[in-house]
């Protein structure tokens, strides 16, 4: 009977699945013909063991079973198999929730209960009787027809799986299966030949997937939007057998269509449906899930155990019984066994057997025969897999992303009501996803789109931008695009597919599959992809072969017999993505950002964390043999990633929020308040910065094996090349065709063509990196990482417009507006980047292009050292002016050319010689290495390299460049101002405010919490004055605090740099870089190679007739080496080794610093060079030490840095054309600086309102509880001065006159370097300064004057403190000579050529007659006792050479109270305190902040002094206005007020000097030779200079304000240096002051009668030691020769006292930081005369001051009325001597006092 064959089956499947179910009232219910089945149970562990899922079944039912068998129709009609209402609810499998135990019982029971369930089908077979009338043959033939008709409904189908807080539901309404004909229709068909065919098909109708969110308890409160609603598809099955007695199908295909997908996401929903894919990513890594070790070892021993019983079955219809399915489990989990499990590939194919069971619903009939046959005669019949293909299709699929709103009900416990809101929608078209398998040997998975696109959808954030009502296209709402349309390429995303009528299955043809790797590859390529999919396309590609490169399904006997063949296995992803147009605008930004935020919003952990590595420290030897296995092939996963014609559009910002954005995509809060937005109006036409790539490639490979592979080669002690290459994972980019610049949206939506601002460009990245790091770290040899870049060339132009326009796109994007409005924009500004092609503007700026090419950076990293090297070819930068109408030719300026040979360009001769035009072959710019060592335990620090060469640059600074820095857009009408007057232009605003003369600083603040308290009337007006598009600040408070913080971190990065500076390898090389600064522009000549600056400044010298002037500046060549290092080639491969490396600290040090070849010259046109600087150079040596002082809680160092330089003399020339020519590039560029800051160019930061910089601000009204404050409208003295109640009052009587003085140089060099500070400590030794200037000779023609000024022996030293500066300054010797030149008649000399001299070289034996009576030893003597600064200097400033200067700057709050002369008080501890209250605002101190002294010293020199002469040499210094400077008129606007001369802003003076001599020669008389003795010089001599700023008897002052003057006099602040009120008096002593006439013959140098242009240095070189001993005696005469004075006043002094102003600095606000200037006191002058003045005249006395105020005055262009004065003095002829004495004015003194009341 039939009743015997099928009922065993199907009950087999029944009691498999199901719980507690009765067999014989099943089986009689079968016979019956109908079984209704309610309210089942299914067996979890079953089907937990069946899906090998890591996932647990909590609950399983089915609510009704039907089972409908047509028993006298099997023939025709199917068997009907309805489900009702199938539930199943799944959760995660807990990592340690099955044990061992749990899952061992598991299996256990399962397995028991199924051997239980395949024993009884068995024995009831065995026991039924054969009918002799039913022939084996007709029963196998009828069951197949039955078994390949059934129809399978399932009704109600849901599934539930929970994680934490989610809860995904998915609903099918029904499911139904059942067999089709070759037109797919249903019929009741059987497997026939010829085509051996089955085919059937699944609709599933109306899918609904949910994604919800339950509380604690499980509830649900509220339900989301579906993922999915209500989608029906449908599913074809095509089963293919190679003869009609085949039992396993050769070709399986399954594929589905669906007409229409739309999936919808919410902002909660998005977090749960990440963590869902997340889940699949872990599952296909294998990172979590798959069956537990114990449960896979414990399947296949138990398969293994049931296997022994088939050999000795017989093959017969019997046998087709459930329990022959062990077989192809013991093949696959022998198989899986043998390759350790290779995770998702087999556990998907394990079930192909069990799916093509269920859809055929026999499972024996699937592998009948196979059970004999492998075991008894594995060459009688192998296994074979079937080819699997599995499809999935999709015509349209969209993506929708939507905003919630809740919305509560009145009542507390109602459930809430959810409002969403569409912004965003993914639409795709034309999906195909087709996977083909055949076992595990062979793996493809094909994806592709045809077309994808993304659009805005509603508004976002209260920006209406997408509304009904905007009626904006839809063109504008797309800003992703990618792919074509199916309109337009078609249906070839369905080519070969079941659903594709022209496929080989739907017209009767056998299919054919590709299951080679090479010729997959020569088939599945990039451009097939893309011609059948347009916008992705994948192909992933995983294959197994043996070594014999059979297919691997050869072997499988040999893998039955535990012979492990050598497998190859190959896996290859190749992504593809065609045309792609993404663009980026204000609506798309805030979505997409908007979406990021919501999708971090959760705290789920992730699956799995990463592990620590762990290596083994024991691991075995190394096979050979397995060596030489990895030597033939190392299985690699290989991905390749291709991006065609990419387009990235960065659109102007219609909008910003991304202040309300950023804060919480990077963990912070925003702050609370609403945000006020602006009505939406798009822009047109809108700036865009636009980005293109033609094509990019990414490839990543990486070892499939990696631990074992890492194991195994690690444990060489020299691995081969090739296993080190595939232990890296290699990462390999190539861009080609990258390229942007500006276009522009129109009002159609459409965008212009692109200006290219970076052009074409092509490069190449490659990088690698060590696999199982862990494992290497202690083979030091073998890098980590690698990377290397390669940029062949790179270049960017771009206009002045355009990068304004660039300017304003990022800034709307920086800077965001309270209103979200956007900036306007200049209309004109637009038409001059956009204008039309073909038309050329009146003023076209230039276009700056530069170039860099051949960049090569090489990156290598170990486990002792980081290592980089590159090299960089050349740099050029030029700027091309465009032509005009006029037909003036387009030119092309160079400005920056590197490398170039300046080797010559030093010294002038270059111009005249013929130069070699750069070659091909020149050297690299630039050429660097950099070794830095690893911080580690194991390894010595031998410190870092830093290796490096740069070759010779040539800078042309041409005027062209300041034309294109100085284009501004011309003025028009600003776009939006009509629509929307809100947003104000950040810059227009800017210059608006400081107009209007508001305070917009103090604005700004209102919008933020109040710093202090404010009344609510002040609120309100502040913050109704403001308008809502004030820029939002971006930059936090500007504070004290953060303003000490960064100093902090400047100190701490100082720190920390110090421990790789002291043991830094360096060797420097630097060519010497040429700046050519050309007064007007300098455009190359045609016959000029690109870019050739030299060249070009040489062809204009020689060629061009109006050559512009033009200054040349050398830079030196500098060569810094370190200490001990020997010279390397500046690259190295990497890593490299330095010959001696540094270990200890400090060894480093010093460096040596070399400088040479410095030069300045001028090139003057018409050939004309004259030379400025002439070339030198200098050694300097730089050491820093470091010390960690112990009382440094820290732990930070104070650092040292010295510097000693030793200078070669330095020659300086210089004329008139020189000076004019450095005055007009001066002027040039001065006003170019001005402009480009009254621009706002040099300042970005000020668009943007800052608040104001200083301490937080506190109450606006201080507290001076207590005092008396006498005027509180102006001005508080207890809050500023301090309180007269907190000390006694201090008579001004304290700092008397003869208290010591001291200086601030002896105070700070007490002062100590302190803990975490640096200090800098420089030499400079300069041994000659050589000044020649160069002028007409205004009497004589062709006739030069030069004065030669001589510095000798200059030593100079910086010493710079945290607390102070000091500069000293020492001169050995200084001496001015002048002569006249002549190319006619030679060289004379005039004056002896003299003009200032510290030696002896003017005769100063003078003796001064006068009368007997009059002689008077104590009548020079001046009054009391020596000066002031005589006594300071003497003891702290010890004389060098001829002057000695010191400079000392000192802040003031550090030093003022060292330098208070009385005795510290304990009442002043409050003023202190107040003090340093009042300071915490610097502007709110009254005290200076720095405190200035200046020390000089000299000794005694001489001055000739010559008018004719020195207006000569000032004419040299005379420069005229260029014409267009002149034009300008001078900008409208109040003189500006400033306090000079006060006591705040003059530094402490102490001058100390010697004798001084100032002669004045009068012109050679050629009449009156004979009168040889006549005298003809005048002598003025003053014994001493001193001047101090103290003063012995202080002035009494005038004063104005007597409040401050009062209180400061209380305090006994007055005389202290630094403090608010300070009574600074200077004095200054003049002594032993007399003048007389002399003759020239006895004061003139010896050897005058040399020529004059002898120097010091042909003196040198005319010295003779043994001459001059032989020559003593008359060398000894000649220095005893005297000169004789003539009196005409004696010896007298003279003291001046001046008083500067004093000024108080009162601070209007702290908020503001301005400060108002209050007159204390005005200026007040004293002049005594502390001796006798003596006066003698004479008539030649006179006529020689005559004839000397004549040549003086005339020459310095003053007339002289000469003919009166001399016929005066005729009459005086008999007269003698005229004798006036002021004996009795012994005490005069002049004291005028100026009284200052305005300020």
């Amino acid at each position: 009977m039939l009743e015997s064959y099928v009922t065993p089956l199907l009950m087999s499947y029944v009691n498999k699945y199901i719980k507690n179910l009765k067999p014989s009232d099943l089986q009689l219910s079968l016979w019956g013909g109908d079984v209704v089945l309610r309210k089942l149970d299914l067996k979890l562990d079953v089907l937990e063991q069946e899906l090998k899922l890591p996932f647990t079944f909590l609950s399983g039912h089915i609510h009704e079973l039907r089972i409908h068998v047509p028993w006298t129709k099997l023939g025709s009609e199917p068997v009907v198999i309805t489900i009702n209402t199938m539930e199943c609810i799944l959760k995660l499998r807990d990592g340690d929730q099955d044990d061992h135990e749990s899952g061992s019982t598991s299996t256990s029971r399962s397995v028991s209960e199924s051997s239980k369930a395949t024993g009884k089908p068995r024995r009831l077979q065995q026991a039924a009787p054969s009918d002799p009338d039913l022939p084996p043959g007709y029963v196998q033939s009828l069951i197949r027809r039955v078994v390949n008709n059934v129809n399978v409904l399932v009704n109600n189908l849901i599934l539930k799986y929970v994680e934490d807080d989610i809860v995904l539901s998915i609903n099918i309404t029904s499911a139904d299966c059942f067999t089709v004909d070759d037109l797919w229709e249903r019929a009741f068909m059987d497997i026939t030949a010829p085509e051996l065919v089955l085919r059937k098909v699944i609709n599933f109708a109306d899918c609904t997937v949910c994604l919800d969110k339950r509380n604690a308890s499980g509830k649900i409160e509220f339900y989301q939007d579906p993922l999915l609603y209500k989608c029906s598809f449908r599913t074809r099955l095509h089963f293919s057998y190679d003869n009609i007695n085949s039992k396993i199908p050769s070709v399986i295909k399954i594929q589905t269509m669906v007409d229409s997908l739309k999936l919808s996401i919410t902002d909660q929903q998005l977090p749960m449906f990440i963590r869902i894919l997340e889940l699949i990513i872990a599952l296909y890594y294998g990172e979590i899930g798959g069956p537990r070790e114990a449960d896979r070892e414990e399947s296949i021993c138990h398969v293994r155990e049931a296997g022994t019983n088939v050999p000795g079955m017989d093959v017969d219809i019997e046998n087709q019984g459930p329990g022959q399915y062990s077989n192809p489990e013991f093949y696959m989990d022998s198989d899986m066994s043998a390759e350790n499990y290779q995770g998702w590939v087999s556990w998907a194919w394990s079930f192909v057997p069990a799916l093509v069971d269920s859809e055929e619903g026999e499972e024996g009939l699937y592998l009948q025969g196979e059970t004999g046959g492998v075991p008894n005669n594995p060459q009688q019949h192998t296994l074979k897999d079937p080819i699997v293909s599995i499809g999935f299709y999709c015509t349209t699929a969209s993506l929708t992303f939507k905003l919630t709103e809740s919305q509560a009900e009145s009542s507390y416990y109602s459930p809430q009501k959810v409002k969403s809101r569409e912004v965003m929608c993914l639409v795709q078209e034309g999906i195909t996803i087709e996977v083909l398998l055949m076992g595990e040997p062979f793996f493809d998975c094909q994806i592709g789109v045809v077309g994808c696109r993304a659009l805005c959808m509603k508004g976002i954030m209260g920006v209406q931008d997408f509304e009904e009502n905007i009626n904006r296209s839809e063109e504008e709402a797309v800003f992703f695009s990618c792919g074509d349309n199916l309109s337009s390429k078609g249906m070839t995303y369905l080519t070969n597919s079941l659903f594709d009528y022209r496929s080989p299955e739907n017209n009767g043809v056998r299919a054919e599959f590709i299951l080679d790797t090479v010729t997959h590859k020569e088939t599945y390529t990039e451009i097939a992809g893309m011609q059948r999919f347009g916008a992705f396309y994948l192909d992933y590609l995983y294959t197994m072969e043996n070594s014999s490169g059979k297919d691997f399904q050869d072997s499988s006997a040999a893998i039955l017999e535990d012979i492990v063949p050598t497998v190859q296995e190959i896996s290859i992803k190749r992504l593809v993505v065609g045309p792609l147009d993404i663009k980026l605008h204000s609506s798309a930004v805030h979505r997409i950002i908007k979406m990021i935020i919501c999708a971090m919003d959760h705290e789920y952990e992730p699956y799995c964390k990463p592990q620590q590595e762990i290596v083994e420290e024991s691991r075995s030897s190394v096979n050979p043999e397995e060596i030489s296995r990895l030597e033939e092939f190392i299985p690699t996963r290989l991905t390749c990633l291709t991006l065609l014609q990419v387009t990235i559009t960065v659109s102007m910002a219609e909008f910003n929020l991304l202040h309300t954005l950023m804060p919480l995509i990077v963990g912070g809060t925003v702050p609370p308040g609403p945000v006020n937005v602006s009505a939406f109006r798009p822009v047109r036409p809108l700036p865009s910065a636009q980005f293109q790539v033609e094509r990019m490639k990414v490839e990543h490979s990486v070892p499939m094996y990696a631990p074992e592979l890492v194991s195994i080669v690690s444990a060489l002690s020299q691995p081969s090349d090739n296993l080190l290459h595939h232990c890296y994972a290699h990462f390999y980019l190539k861009v080609s065709g990258f390229q942007a610049g500006l276009t522009c949206q129109d009002s159609t939506g459409g965008f212009l063509p692109l200006i290219p601002v970076i052009p074409s460009f092509s490069t190449a990245l490659y990088g690698k990196m060590i696999q199982m790091p862990a494992y290497w770290s202690k083979m030091y040899s073998v890098p980590t990482t690698e990377c290397i870049l390669e940029l062949p060339c790179f270049a960017v132009q771009a206009t002045r417009a355009q990068t304004h326009l660039l300017q304003a796109i990022c800034q709307s994007w920086t800077h965001g507006t309270l209103s979200g409005a956007t900036l306007t924009l200049n209309e004109s500004l637009i038409n001059e980047v956009y204008k039309a092609p073909g038309v050329k503007s009146l003023d076209q700026s230039p276009t700056l292009e530069g170039s860099l090419q051949n960049l090569e950076l090489k990156f290598c990293s170990r486990a002792t050292v980081k290592c980089a090297s590159g090299t960089v070819g050349a740099v050029k930068v030029c700027a091309r002016t465009p032509g005009s109408l006029e037909g003036v030719k387009e030119s092309l300026v160079p400005l920056i050319q590197g490398p170039s040979d300046t080797k010559e360009l030093h010294m002038r001769r270059w111009l005249n010689e013929i130069r070699k035009p750069e070659s091909l072959l020149a050297p690299d710019l630039l050429t660097f290495s950099v070794q830095v060592p690893q911080q580690s335990d194991n390894c010595r620090n031998s410190g870092a390299v830093l290796l490096a060469s740069v070759q010779g640059i040539a800078i042309n600074v041409d005027p062209i460049f300041c034309t294109w820095l100085l284009y501004q857009p011309h003025r028009g009408s600003n776009r939006q101002q009509q629509q929307n007057p809100g947003p104000v232009p950040l810059t227009k605003r800017r210059e608006d405010d400081i107009s209007l003369g508001s305070t917009p600083l103090v604005q700004q603040t209102s919008n933020q919490a109040s710093d202090y308290a404010s009344s609510p009337v002040k609120t309100k007006t502040v913050t109704e004055s403001r308008p809502l598009s004030i820029p939002l600040k971006v930059m936090p408070d500007t504070q004290v605090s953060s303003l000490t913080s960064s100093e902090e971190r400047m100190k701490e990065l100082i720190a920390h740099a110090w421990d790789a500076v002291k043991r830094l390898t360096l060797q420097l090389e630097l060519q010497s870089c040429c700046v050519f600064l050309p007064n007007d522009s300098l455009p190359s000549p045609s016959t000029i190679i690109f870019g050739d600056i030299p060249g070009t400044v040489r062809s204009w010298y020689h060629n061009q007739a109006s050559m512009p002037g033009t200054l040349v500046v050398c830079l030196p060549q500098i060569s810094v080496v370190s200490a001990g290092h020997k010279y390397m080639e500046p690259l190295q491969e990497l890593p490299f080794v330095v010959s001696k490396p540094i270990l200890e600290e400090g060894d480093a040090f010093p460096w040596t610093i070399s400088l040479s070849q410095f030069s300045v010259y001028t090139l003057l046109g018409q050939q004309r060079s004259l030379s400025l600087v002439e070339p030198m150079g200098c050694t300097s040596t730089l050491a820093v030490t470091s010390h960690k002082p112990p009382n440094c809680p820290e732990g930070r160092h104070s650092f040292v840095v010295c510097l000693h330089v030793d200078l070669q003399p330095v020659r300086v020339k210089s004329s008139n054309p020189q000076i004019q020519l450095s005055y007009e590039l001066l002027l040039n560029w001065t006003s170019t600086w001005a402009r480009l800051q009254k621009q706002g160019i040099l300042r970005q930061t000020s668009s943007i309102p800052e608040p104001p910089t200083g301490a937080t601000p506190s109450s606006p009204v201080r507290s001076s509880a207590g005092t008396a404050v006498p005027d509180t409208s102006t001005y508080s003295p207890s809050a500023d001065v301090g309180s007269p109640t907190e000390g006694d009052s201090v008579p001004a009587g304290d700092d008397g006159p003869f208290a010591d003085p001291v200086t601030l140089e002896q105070k700070t060099s007490s002062i100590g370097g302190t803990s975490g500070k640096v200090s800098l400590w420089m030499q400079w030794m300069l041994p000659k300064v050589i000044v020649k200037l160069f002028a007409p000779d205004p009497t004589t023609k062709k006739t030069e004057v030069c004065m030669i000024s001589e510095l000798e022996d200059l030593s100079a030293s910086v010493d710079i403190q945290d607390v102070y500066t000091k500069i000293k300054c020492k001169v050995g010797s200084f001496n001015i000579d002048h002569y006249r030149c002549s190319m006619e008649e030679g060289v004379r000399s005039s004056c002896g050529g003299v003009v200032l001299s510290c030696t002896d070289k003017l005769n100063r034996r003078t003796v001064l007659v006068r009368p007997v009576s009059k002689q008077d030893s104590f009548s020079h003597i001046s009054g009391f006792f020596s000066p002031t600064a005589a006594k300071v200097l003497e003891g702290s400033h010890q004389q060098h050479g001829f002057l000695s200067i010191t400079y000392t700057q000192a802040v003031t709050k550090n030093v003022r109270h060292k330098l208070t002369t009385r005795p510290e008080r304990p009442t002043r501890s409050g003023t202190t305190t107040a003090s340093q209250r009042v300071t915490a605002d610097p502007l709110a101190d009254g005290s200076p902040q720095y405190l200035r002294e200046i020390l000089l010293t000299a000794q005694p020199f001489d001055v000739v002094l010559s008018c004719p002469l020195l207006t000569t040499i000032v004419g040299i210094f005379q420069t005229t206005v260029p014409r267009h400077f002149k034009d300008r008129g001078k900008s409208a606007g109040q003189p500006t007020r400033s306090h000079t001369l006060t006591s705040r802003c003059l530094p402490l003076i102490y001058i100390n000097t010697s004798l001084i001599r100032v002669i004045c020669p009068g012109a050679p008389d050629k009449t009156e030779d004979l009168h040889a003795n006549k005298e003809d010089t005048l002598v003025l001599k003053l014994g001493s200079l001193s001047m101090a700023p103290q003063a012995d008897n202080p002035l009494t002052r005038t004063v104005l304000r007597k409040d401050l003057y009062k209180h400061a006099l209380n305090l006994g602040i007055l005389r202290d240096p630094g403090s608010e009120v300070e009574d600074r008096q200077y004095q200054v002593d003049l002594q032993s002051i007399n003048i007389g006439t002399a003759q020239w013959e006895q004061l003139k140098p010896e050897k005058e009668g040399t020529k004059g242009g002898a120097s010091a240095d042909s003196e040198r070189n005319s010295q003779n030691p043994a001459l001059e001993w032989n020559m003593s005696s008359s060398i000894r005469r000649h220095q005893e020769r005297r000169a004789i004075l003539t009196p005409i006043v004696t010896d007298f002094s003279v003291r001046v006292t001046a008083a500067p102003a004093i000024i108080f600095s009162k601070n209007l606000s702290p908020d503001i930081g301005q400060a108002e200037d209050l007159v204390v006191c005005g200026h007040s002058l004293e002049v005594n005369v502390t001796s006798s003045l003596d006066f003698y005249l004479s008539i030649a006395q006179v006529h020689l001051l005559h004839q000397l105020l004549k040549d003086n005055m005339v020459a310095m262009g003053a007339t002289v009325q000469g003919t009166e004065t001399e016929e005066m003095l005729c009459g005086l002829g008999k007269v003698q001597c005229v004798v006036v004495s002021f004996i009795l004015l012994k005490d005069m003194s002049l004291k005028p006092q100026r009284r200052k009341t305005t300020h």
